[in-house]
C-alpha cells in the first residue's frame, strides 16, 4: 500500500496504470476534458469495461460527456439519493493482478493541478487482497446499475443546464469569471474588506462622503427615480432630464454629474441629443422594481451596443447605475482604478463582462445582501447601495 500525497504523485500513479492495465472500471463525482488525464484515458477507451460518473451540481464538463457519449460501457448518474461521490479507480489486468487507487481526486483539471488532493493506492500484493478486490467489484457494479447513458438529446439539454450553473458557480469559487476567461484569485472573498463588511460598516464609509454631500447626491438619484417611474420611455423625457440622467447636463438644484460624468463622452451625447430611440429601448429591458437578472443586462447590452458609436462601459453602466441604484455602480476614470483594485480585477472592463466582474461581487457581498434598515437616511442610502460604492473610489483629479 503506498500513500500519495500530492496531486503529481497521484497523476503520476494513475498515468503508470492507464499504460499498464488490460481493462479499468472506474467510478467519479465529477469528470472534465479538461482532466491533465483526459488525453490518455482516450487513447486507451478500449480498455474501459466500466465509468460510472456523477454529475450533480453540473461538474462534470459536458464536453466530457460527449466525449464517450456512444462508448457502451460508460454510463453517468442522473438523479442520485444523496450526492454521488466516489472517486474509484480500479486497473486490472491477466492474472488476477489489479491496482486500485482511491481518495479526494475528481477527474478533473482541478484536482490534478491547483488542488490539495490525497489517495491511497493498493493493490493484488496487500493483505486480504482477494476480499478486498470483491467487494470493489460489486461496489462498482452498484454504482452502474444507477446509472444511464446519455443520448444526443440528454447531452443537449444537460450543456443548457450547465452553462447556465457555470455563472452561479463561478462566484462560489471567488473567480468571478467565465471558464475561458477566469484565471485563479489571489484572495478568497473572505479576504476582501468589501465582501465581509456588513450594512452598518458599509454605510458609515458612504456617508462620510468627504468629496460631495450625502443629501445632494442622494437628490440626484431619487429624481431620476422619480422621473424614470413617472415616464414609461426614457425618450418621453425632455432634453434636459435626458442630459441630467445621462451624466451631461446640470442644473442649479442638482448636480448631475455626480455618480459619473459623461461629458467627454461624445458619440453618447450626441444619441442622447438625438434622443435615441436605441437608448430608450435597451433601458426598457431593466425593470424598476424587482430582481434584475443577467438576462435583463444582456438585452439592455445587446440594444445600447447598436446605439452608436463606440459605446463603452461607463456610458452603459452610468444610465443602469440611475434607473437601478440598488444593482449598479457607473464604472467611469474617476473610479475605476480603486473599484478594480478591491474586486482584484483588470481595470479593462469590457461592457460584456460587467455583469461577470462587477455585479456579481456587489450582489455577493454582505452589506448588498442586509436587510433594508428601519432609519431614513439609511434606507435612502440602501435603496442606492451599489450606486453609492462611487462614494468609496471616487478619486478627483
Amino acid at each position: 500500500m503506498q500513500f500519495l500525497a500530492s496531486p503529481r504523485e497521484i497523476e503520476s500513479t494513475l498515468t503508470r496504470l492507464l499504460h499498464k492495465c488490460e481493462q479499468l472500471r472506474w467510478a467519479v463525482a465529477w469528470a472534465s476534458h479538461a482532466a491533465p488525464l483526459f488525453p490518455l484515458l482516450k487513447r486507451y477507451e478500449r480498455k474501459i469495461q466500466q465509468l460510472t460518473i456523477g454529475i450533480h451540481f453540473y461538474q462534470t464538463h459536458p464536453d466530457f460527456i460527449e466525449a464517450f457519449l456512444n462508448h457502451e460501457s460508460v454510463r453517468f448518474v442522473m438523479h442520485p439519493d444523496g450526492v454521488f461521490h466516489p472517486k474509484l479507480y480500479l486497473f486490472e489486468s491477466e492474472g488476477g493482478q489489479w491496482d486500485c487507487v482511491t481518495g479526494s481526486p475528481n477527474f478533473t483539471h482541478g484536482a490534478f493541478t491547483g488542488n490539495v488532493e490525497v489517495a491511497v493506492h493498493f493493490s493484488h500484493f496487500d493483505v486480504e487482497a482477494s476480499a478486498t478486490h470483491e467487494k470493489i467489484e460489486s461496489t462498482l457494479d452498484s454504482y452502474s446499475s444507477k446509472a444511464k447513458k446519455l443520448t444526443n438529446a440528454d447531452l443537449d439539454a444537460y450543456r443548457s443546464i450547465w452553462m447556465r450553473q457555470q455563472r452561479r458557480l463561478n462566484p462560489l469559487s471567488g473567480s468571478y469569471e467565465p471558464p475561458k476567461k477566469s484565471k485563479k484569485p489571489t484572495k478568497s472573498p473572505l479576504d476582501v474588506p468589501l465582501f465581509v463588511a456588513r450594512w452598518p460598516e458599509y454605510y458609515q464609509s458612504v456617508k462620510e462622503d468627504t468629496k460631495h454631500t450625502i443629501e445632494g447626491r442622494l437628490a440626484v438619484l431619487e429624481k431620476a427615480s422619480g422621473l424614470l417611474s413617472t415616464h414609461e420611455h426614457f425618450n418621453e423625457l425632455s432634453d434636459g432630464e435626458r442630459k441630467g440622467i445621462a451624466g451631461f447636463g446640470n442644473t442649479e438644484e442638482l448636480d448631475w454629474l455626480w455618480f459619473g460624468s459623461m461629458k467627454g463622452a461624445g458619440y453618447f451625447k450626441q444619441a442622447i441629443n438625438q434622443n435615441s430611440k436605441e437608448i430608450s429601448d435597451a433601458l426598457d429591458e431593466i425593470p424598476l422594481t424587482g430582481e434584475v437578472t443577467r438576462t435583463h443586462f444582456e438585452r439592455y447590452v445587446g440594444i445600447f451596443q447598436t446605439a452608436f458609436r463606440n459605446p463603452a462601459t461607463a456610458t452603459a453602466s452610468r444610465l443602469l447605475a440611475f434607473k437601478r441604484p440598488d444593482y449598479f455602480v457607473c464604472l467611469d476614470s474617476k473610479n475605476r482604478r480603486k473599484l478594480c483594485k478591491e474586486f482584484e480585477i483588470s481595470q479593462n472592463v469590457e461592457l460584456n463582462d460587467y455583469w461577470e466582474r462587477v455585479v456579481e461581487r456587489i450582489t455577493d457581498s454582505n452589506w448588498w445582501n442586509s436587510p433594508k434598515p428601519a432609519k431614513s437616511l439609511e434606507q435612502r442610502i440602501w435603496k442606492c447601495r451599489a450606486a453609492f460604492l462611487d462614494v468609496r473610489f471616487y478619486e478627483p483629479d
